[in-house]
């Protein structure tokens, strides 16, 4: 049996769990692999891709083409703590890369429908590009994005949510990789917009700056040293803060089995209007290819008024997450993850914990048909309200023209 892109297919069946799970994403949550500028934000380690079985199915010289449409079905247990509701997805799809250029482009759209509760009922869009340029000592990357989503329950800071509440998010960032000897040093900007047409009081701007600088003294580690700026904008002026943060630490550069980064150091926060908060800061990853079957990522991290955010209102977050991809034959792909979010708010007493569990299989039948089926747990602990869970089951196709 000839495989085209099971990678693509498995994208597809895991865009749909995000959706019937109702969890407000961002680019970096929905995009594939291929687009520069969005493969691994959170870590300076770049992490083993997955592995793909067979090539893209359109060539056009160096470009690649895959496009896909996913439908899926199944039972939504507590859509944003409502009752049950049985649930029906579509997702189209299509990435384009060109490696020679550097080039990466995708777009996407996706539908949710809740028959017993239409007003759970979700859509979203996204669209971004990437291009990449290699000189002879540095590397130059350019890249944006805009999504039309819903921001939904069973998420750190969505208390008040009972139906989706539609937000567009668009972003721009920008990066330098220059190899100076031993050394490398990487620039980085970013500017991301958050805008909901139903609730302008929650508007906001980041804007970020980073930059790493890297020791390579010939061995597979290298002394990592980054230091890294936030400016939150809010539509409400006094909620406007900065957030600074110095981090050090180690990264393995050797390309083998395993990679891993841990840095660690501290992060303060400066609101407009109350206290300064100076608080410790950790992010680590590994990333391990035990055989030629099995990919494991696991990564932990602590951050304070974290930025990746939808929402607005400030906390310090700390988080870890793990996943297992298992190819079991050279048609099915196992995948398998958990989460566990922790946010300790700024400005109250309050906290709670969202713990997230998923599985996912994607069985390639023939060259353009997959099978998919996905699970989500979500649960929501605080110290505030009563705890809530939900459980999400869909079963569906993917068609790869």
């Amino acid at each position: 049996m000839v495989m085209r892109h099971p990678r693509l297919a498995l994208a597809s069946v895991l865009w749909l769990c995000a959706i019937c799970a109702a969890r407000g994403q961002l680019l970096e949550s929905v995009l594939p692999d291929g687009i520069p500028g969005y493969e691994n934000s959170f870590s300076v380690t770049a992490p083993h891709p997955d592995r793909q079985l067979t090539s893209v199915p359109w060539q056009f010289g160096g470009v690649s083409v895959a496009p896909s449409v996913a439908l899926a079905g199944g039972y939504d247990s507590a859509p944003n703590g409502a009752a049950g509701s049985s649930v029906y997805n579509v997702a189209p799809q299509i990435l384009v890369t060109d490696p020679l250029l550097g080039l990466g482009v995708f777009a996407s759209g996706a539908f949710a429908r809740y028959p017993q509760d239409q007003a759970q009922n979700l859509s979203s869009s996204a669209l971004a590009l990437g291009e990449r340029v290699a000189l002879p000592r540095e590397t130059i990357t350019l890249s944006g994005g805009i999504l039309n989503a819903q921001e939904s329950g069973f998420d750190i800071g969505t208390l008040g949510i009972v139906t989706p509440v539609p937000f567009t998010a668009t972003d721009l960032r920008a990066s330098d990789s220059i190899v100076l000897g031993q050394f490398s040093l990487t620039p980085e900007i970013s500017v991301t917009s958050f805008r909901f047409p139903d609730d302008a009081a929650q508007n906001r701007r980041d804007d970020r700056e980073r930059a790493t600088l890297s020791y390579l003294p010939g061995s597979p580690l290298s002394l990592v040293v980054r230091v890294q700026a936030a400016q939150s904008l809010y539509r409400d002026q006094a909620l406007n803060a900065d957030t600074n943060a110095l981090l050090v630490g180690l990264v393995d550069t050797a390309d083998g089995l395993w990679t891993f980064s841990a840095l660690a150091g501290f992060a303060q926060r400066r609101p407009r209007q109350g206290d300064k908060l100076l608080a410790p800061v950790l992010e680590a990853g590994l990333d391990w290819l035990p055989d030629r079957l099995d990919h494991v990522r696991l990564t932990v991290a602590r951050e304070i008024d974290d930025p990746d955010a939808i929402s607005a209102v400030p906390y310090t977050l700390t988080q870890a997450r793990f996943s297992l991809r298992r190819s079991a034959t050279r048609e099915t792909i196992v995948q398998i993850s958990a989460e566990a979010d922790h946010a300790a708010y700024l400005l109250t007493p309050d906290e709670e914990t969202i713990y997230r569990a998923g599985a996912s299989l994607s069985w390639q039948l023939n060259t353009v048909l997959a099978l998919n089926a996905a699970y989500a747990f979500n649960d929501r602990q605080a110290n505030f309200l009563p705890a809530a869970n939900e459980h999400v089951v869909t079963i569906g196709a993917t068609w790869t023209p």
